[in-house]
């Protein structure tokens, strides 16, 4: 829900795959709260081939991911490099498995040896029997397999060596697992688009385990589908308290006050149960994704003895209004003063407990907040491209201003105005997000230098305009500072500097609705707790589970 960070280096590590002989162990069951589906690679994301690399434990369970989240075991390995592929020809680049390259090759063609086995071990004891023989799981029933071939003319070559043996693939919806860097397949997968592919780091199924994967060290399991007979979009399945551990350092710095970490952890955690199974990731199967969209996720990396103290003391707690979780956006600071989420998004209505607040708190400690003032600068040209880009027919732009602000001085609409008269408008959040550089919804616009009368003409001076005064009579203005009559009753009209630029001078960072982080450190420092921290830019809410 805010800037991102970035992080760590992914390890690379090939390994001689060794499968285990024995069913690992249960492991011991502790609550951590419901699995939640984040997202890690979707839409233009997915991939041909995903690496895992165990950090801890050893080797990994594959199987599904039923209705419930809860893990159905099929198989197993001790390898702890292993790579999900799709069941079509790739290859390895020395990195990835891809599509295309000069390295080994993952052929999609295999030839099926024996009909059904009633388990992973009996069906493995035979996959054996063969050089490069792997247990495949084929909607509902395991076989085995042998080999993986670029072509049926090779598969078929290969046909010789294997009495009883029959040519067999997948189909658009398959996986392999295979030790990375190679083409020895560990085991394979296939039940249509019903279900995903899952696996889960150590043979113990420790919940603690840790893996790598594209750069960064993840609790839980993965998940990975072929939507529409696609590439890999890979969900990563984890608890809900693992989760947030991997919010709060992403979110916050691990060395802020221990109350400001609680804070966001009670807040990341309930924004993640209140937005599980909304429709904005459903059509990619998951819940949540890792960026700012939802909220910023990368897993353990930077989280530390201190922010998980702040998630564990915390476990099981929300932001609750009523008897209903609170929608808990947040943001890096608010520039004096947050704002009602009517004023942003929600014109149609308001939540009672999203209201502005004036934050003296942040303000004290403004000097030291990184960028919390800024300024930016737009020709009229600039303008001009802006409103055109937004579907308006704008012509030379002779002004740029705010027009209104809501009652704790936030800006809610600014307005561009042509030289022909012509107005467009932009409200609550489109007055920060369709003006690169704007960073907050609290700032001041300057510059232009020109006037508008009667109808919306411009003028660039007031210097010689013809006006009617209190008597009926009409006189010529003499000067660029006449006297005018305004809502708020007589007064001089500030001078204009000529010129083809606007000056917007801001202060704060992020959309201004919920809790400002700094604001949350400030009240940290001065030694209120995390339910005063929540209580203050939240109104009326309660934490409890």
């Amino acid at each position: 829900m805010k800037k991102q960070r970035i992080l760590a280096a992914l390890l690379t590590i090939l390994l001689l795959p060794v499968l285990l002989l024995t069913a690992p162990k249960a492991a011991a069951t502790e609550d951590l709260g419901q699995i939640l589906r984040i997202g890690i690679k979707f839409g233009s994301g997915v991939m041909p081939g995903a690496n895992l690399l165990n950090r801890s434990g050893s080797g990994y369970q594959f199987g599904y991911y039923n209705n419930s989240h809860s893990f159905v075991q099929l198989g197993y390995t001790a390898e702890k490099a292993v790579s999900t592929v799709k069941t079509q020809n790739v290859r390895y680049d020395g990195r990835n498995y891809t599509d295309s390259g000069s390295g080994v090759m993952v052929g999609c063609y295999h030839i099926g040896v024996g009909g059904s086995y009633g388990s992973f071990e009996e069906a493995k004891a035979v996959a054996n029997q063969y050089n490069s023989g792997f247990v495949a799981y084929i909607r509902g029933a395991y076989q085995v397999r042998v080999g993986n071939y670029a072509s049926n003319a090779d598969a078929n070559a290969a046909l010789a060596n294997i009495p009883n043996g029959n040519i067999v693939g997948t189909s658009a919806y398959g996986v392999s697992v295979v030790a990375t860097g190679s083409n020895t397949i560990l085991f394979q997968y296939d039940s249509g688009d019903e279900t995903g592919f899952g696996i889960r780091p150590d043979s113990n199924g420790d919940p603690y385990a840790i893996t790598w994967f594209a750069d960064y060290s993840y609790y839980g399991g993965f998940r990975y589908t072929r939507i529409g007979g696609g590439d890999l979009t890979v969900v990563n399945m984890v608890p809900l308290e693992l989760y947030v551990r991997g919010i709060v350092p992403y979110e916050m710095s691990n060395t802020w006050p221990l109350e400001a970490l609680k804070a966001q952890a009670v807040c990341a955690r309930t924004y993640a149960v209140r937005n599980t199974g909304l429709s904005k990731h459903r059509s990619s199967g998951f819940d949540l994704c890792t960026t700012t969209c939802c909220q910023a996720y990368r897993g353990t990396g930077l989280a530390n003895a201190h922010s998980d103290s702040a998630v564990i003391e915390t476990a099981g707690e929300f932001v609750m209004y009523e008897n209903s979780y609170a929608e808990t956006y947040y943001f890096s600071s608010s520039g004096g003063a947050t704002e009602d989420v009517r004023n942003v998004w929600n014109p149609n209505g308001n939540l009672p407990y999203l209201l502005g607040v004036y934050d003296h708190y942040e303000t004290s400690y403004a000097d030291k907040i990184p960028g919390y003032r800024y300024t930016v600068t737009y020709t009229k040209s600039d303008l001009q491209e802006i409103v055109r880009k937004q579907g308006g027919n704008c012509g030379e732009v002779a002004n740029f201003y705010i027009a209104e602000f809501t009652p704790t001085g936030n800006v809610k609409t600014v307005t561009i105005v042509d030289v022909s008269g012509k107005r467009f408008s932009y409200s609550r959040d489109n007055v920060r997000i369709l003006f690169p550089g704007i960073r907050s919804l609290r700032y001041t616009v300057s510059g232009g230098g020109t006037y508008f009368v009667n109808q919306g003409e411009a003028l660039g001076s007031v210097d010689g305009a013809y006006v009617i005064g209190g008597t009926g009579n009409i006189g010529q203005i003499s000067g660029s500072r006449p006297y005018v009559i305004t809502g708020s009753g007589t007064q001089q009209l500030a001078p204009v500097t000529a010129g083809n630029t606007f000056t917007v001078t801001g202060t704060g960072y992020g959309h201004n609705v919920g809790m400002s982080q700094y604001g949350a450190r400030v009240m940290a420092e001065e030694g209120l707790s995390y339910r005063d921290i929540i209580a203050f830019y939240y109104t009326g809410v309660r934490v409890g589970s």
